[in-house]
């Protein structure tokens, strides 16, 4: 079949249109299910003749912005690779659509980016399957194969960007014309519809990677200090811990009235639960800045927040000493002015227990300069990535400080290998779905894997409150998840939706708080309602409040405590 290719001779615009017109057809089957589906719910008024016409002129818009796309940037030179390159990334795009129904967006391709940067690998092996090479192999390589033996004729050069540009101005004209037809209808029905563009593949993938080359080309942000002098009283003795949670969903906590009793500990402590918290984000890298970030909420961006004094540089340049520890995929440059212990990159367990270990090493046990962290810790890593002395002097010099703040970023309920998420003794609800890829399972298999990881972050922040009992000191504990997720809802897993259109599952996230008993007796506290509606705005100002820190950026308001 091959060898009778190289007996014919395509022109380009022959190519860029087949192409064109199997990259339309064959991954965007869920766009034309989706205008279907609309047209079946829309107005009786809608004529049929109208729905035919909207979906052949939709069809018509995909296909010629990637003809457009191949003629601006397929040259001779580029064309083939384009193209196999075009369908590679269509391939892993419907992968993601059709399993978790995600599309790939901005936030995601940059959390992406993130990971591989951080050699954050196993959170890219996670999403891995089998079913994800078998359809970039038969869709993406294989009809791509026929370019090898295909020899593509073009003309001289003025004669090939003359055809180049004289089809796109063909291809504009035939639209506009097709749209101001039926203007009217067709605006209208497009404002309603708008959802379904980032169903488009690959064209809202490519879009995003667009926007993040023209940001990544604009002026250098300058780091901004919110204030230079915070103050507080170091001989007041205060330990306060901060847990971010990881993909918890609130309606999954046995306290918010969940059937199944997945908090067995919290419930017998003496805590605040906060069942009306919404997230400001939907990605880890989104979200975290976010629970630090003291500026304008409603302006918030995640580079803004990299660019500025968050709460934890308030907190240190006040004087009190901080340490982040890290299970996850990193701190998202909240700790970078801060000291870190990365338990990943040190080769730790996985779960996270291991903070809560190193956690009672900082706060109930001395350390000297020449403790052995492999006698406590024997899963000590490669001594070639891993730096025990770093590790060492992080606790060692967090001690000598009377007040002081440990931030946990847990590893959680993150997704989709939840059965990995927590030790075998925890798998209380069965069956629980042992795959990465949740559609292999049933809903009951994988809801149970799910609130495995939820009864293990019960135990987590257990073991973090009996600690601070322990110490017998003003102590705290704040605790929020980063954002939700889906499974399975409305035919969507994971997480990653743009917060302004993500489903509840997504956004409701699970907030409690727990002060000691001295903080309480020592100081007139009060709190904000746990029946309030409160967002992750309220995280940074919270912290500050329940460490007494005076700064211009605290916003007494915005605080779930309030100290008379």
């Amino acid at each position: 079949m091959f060898k009778k290719l190289k007996k014919y001779q395509f022109s380009f615009t022959q190519i860029i249109f087949g192409y064109a017109l199997y990259v339309s057809l064959a991954f965007n089957q869920n766009v034309f299910s989706g205008l279907t589906k609309y047209f079946s719910t829309a107005a009786a008024s809608t004529s049929h003749i109208f729905e035919y016409f909207y979906i052949l002129l939709f069809f018509l818009l995909i296909l010629f912005s990637i003809v457009i796309f191949f003629l601006l940037v397929g040259t001779r030179y580029l064309l083939k690779p384009l193209i196999l390159i075009i369908l590679i990334i269509s391939s892993i795009l419907l992968y993601y659509q059709s399993i978790y129904g995600v599309s790939v967006h901005e936030e995601i391709i940059l959390s992406g980016i993130d990971s591989v940067q951080e050699n954050n690998f196993s959170e890219i092996h996670d999403l891995l399957s089998m079913k994800l090479f078998v359809l970039i192999f038969s869709m993406g390589i294989v009809p791509g194969i026929p370019l090898l033996f295909i020899k593509i004729n073009y003309p001289f050069f003025i004669k090939e960007w003359r055809i180049r540009l004289l089809s796109i101005v063909l291809i504009i004209v035939v639209l506009l014309g097709l749209i101001v037809a039926n203007y009217k209808s067709v605006s209208l029905t497009t404002r309603s519809v708008k959802e379904i563009n980032k169903l488009l593949i690959p064209h809202y993938t490519l879009n995003s990677i667009v926007k993040i080359l023209i940001k990544s080309f604009a002026a250098k942000k300058i780091y901004t200090i919110l204030d230079s002098s915070p103050t507080t009283d170091l001989d007041d003795e205060i330990i306060g811990i901060v847990v971010i949670g990881e993909t918890a969903r609130a309606d999954r906590f046995g306290i918010n009235g969940y059937e199944k009793n997945t908090n067995p500990l919290l419930i017998k402590q003496n805590i605040i639960n906060y069942k009306n918290a919404s997230s400001c984000g939907t990605l880890t890298k989104i979200s975290v800045p976010c629970m630090f970030f003291l500026g304008d909420y409603k302006n918030y961006s995640a580079t803004n927040a990299r660019y500025q004094q968050n709460a934890l540089d308030v907190i240190v340049q006040s004087g009190i000493e901080v340490l982040w520890l890290e299970n996850n995929s990193s701190c998202k440059h909240v700790c970078d002015r801060i000291k870190k212990i990365d338990t990943i990159q040190q080769g730790f367990n996985i779960y996270d227990e291991t903070l809560v270990n190193i956690v009672e090493e900082a706060l109930l046990n001395k350390i000297s300069s020449d403790w052995n962290p492999k006698k406590k810790f024997p899963i000590l890593g490669d001594p070639m990535r891993a730096d025990p002395g770093t590790f060492v002097n992080n606790l060692v010099n967090f001690q000598k400080n009377k007040k002081s703040l440990i931030v946990l970023h847990t590893m959680g309920s993150h997704g989709p290998k939840y059965h990995e998420r927590f030790p075998k003794e925890f798998e209380k609800f069965k069956p629980s779905c042992k795959s990465n890829n949740p559609q292999e399972c049933t809903q009951e298999e994988l809801s149970n894997a799910f609130d495995n990881t939820i009864l293990y972050t019960d135990f987590i922040l257990d073991s973090l409150i009996k600690i601070l009992k322990k110490q017998n000191k003003q102590s705290f504990l704040i605790y929020a998840s980063d954002h939700g997720e889906s499974l399975g809802e409305n035919g969507l897993y994971l997480h990653g939706i743009p917060v302004k259109f993500a489903p509840k599952e997504q956004t409701h996230i699970p907030w409690i708080v727990w002060y000691s008993d001295k903080y309480k007796k020592n100081n007139k506290i009060s709190f904000v309602k746990s029946e309030e509606k409160i967002t992750h705005e309220f995280f940074p100002h919270t912290i500050l409040k329940s460490l007494k820190i005076k700064s211009t950026t605290l916003k007494e308001e915005k605080s779930l405590i309030r100290l008379n």
